[in-house]
């Protein structure tokens, strides 16, 4: 797993010690639901989300599963454990034609960095990469004769996505080097999320209202602009790189919302 991943799960089973001992700390053997059940009682009285008290609910399943396994323990404690219901998720996203405005109309060679920045962008809305997965592109990665981008995502599995062709014309002329990152900060270093950051959100919120921008909107925006234009939506799993179906089938909510807007203008609503 990820760094990031192995961070969130070491704190959240941090916090989990930290609750057992302040209730007298039983050992693995005698741990039982009533004491999983009141961490998770204590997380919620604190204002956690239940989104984010399903993560650590989560980390400590997992611990114990391990557990059974290593013959630590052998009665499962998690079995009747029920977790805090979910609110329903619509996923947010930048409209079409925001997009389409920005990359057509910007000056994006009066800006120092602007057509590095132009590259970026359409990098994140043609392919519907995660942050992390842009920042780790190499020059060999990009395959213009078949137009595919190979790219590393999570658990170091690899995908190919195919390449625009507009994005490819950009990318062109930085392959000349041919080895190194395909992407860097404009003195040549790595670049760095909060980099990213700065930059999607500053050309995003000079042509979209939108309440939220970042990266990970962008990608959003491909997987919901791709759904509502008619794509397969295990196609759409295949280049986002989900594991699951369940994990896609968010942006058809979205755009089933979408649609029910739409419906409130019939004449007999």
């Amino acid at each position: 797993m990820s760094v990031h991943t192995h961070t969130a799960y070491s704190g959240d089973l941090g916090q989990f010690s930290g609750y057992l001992q302040t209730i007298g700390s039983p050992e693995p053997e005698q741990l039982k639901a009533q004491h999983i059940r009141g961490w998770m009682s204590q997380l919620l009285e604190s204002g956690l989300s239940a989104r984010s008290v399903h993560r650590k609910i989560s980390s400590v399943r997992a611990l114990l599963k391990w557990m059974r396994r290593q013959g630590i323990v052998e009665h499962d404690p998690m079995a009747k454990i029920s977790t805090p219901k979910l609110p329903r998720r619509i996923v947010q996203d930048i409209p079409a034609a925001d997009l389409q405005a920005l990359f057509a109309r910007f000056p994006w060679h009066e800006y120092p960095d602007g057509e590095n920045d132009r590259r970026i962008l359409l990098t994140f809305y043609t392919t519907g990469m995660r942050l992390s997965e842009l920042i780790g592109l190499k020059c060999a990665d990009v395959d213009l004769d078949r137009l595919t981008l190979t790219v590393t995502g999570k658990r170091n599995k690899m995908r190919l996505i195919p390449i625009h062709p507009e994005l490819a014309e950009l990318l062109a002329p930085m392959l000349i080097r041919k080895t190194g990152p395909l992407f860097t900060l404009p003195d040549g270093n790595p670049l760095y999320p909060v980099y990213v950051y700065r930059k999607v959100n500053f050309y995003l919120q000079l042509f979209s209202n939108a309440l939220r921008t970042s990266p990970h909107i962008l990608r959003h925006s491909f997987a919901t602009h791709l759904l509502n234009n008619g794509a397969n939506l295990m196609a759409i799993k295949e280049i986002l790189g989900h594991t699951s179906l369940s994990a896609t089938q968010v942006y058809t909510r979205n755009s089933f919302e979408k649609l029910k807007q739409v419906h409130l203008l019939h004449p007999r609503k």
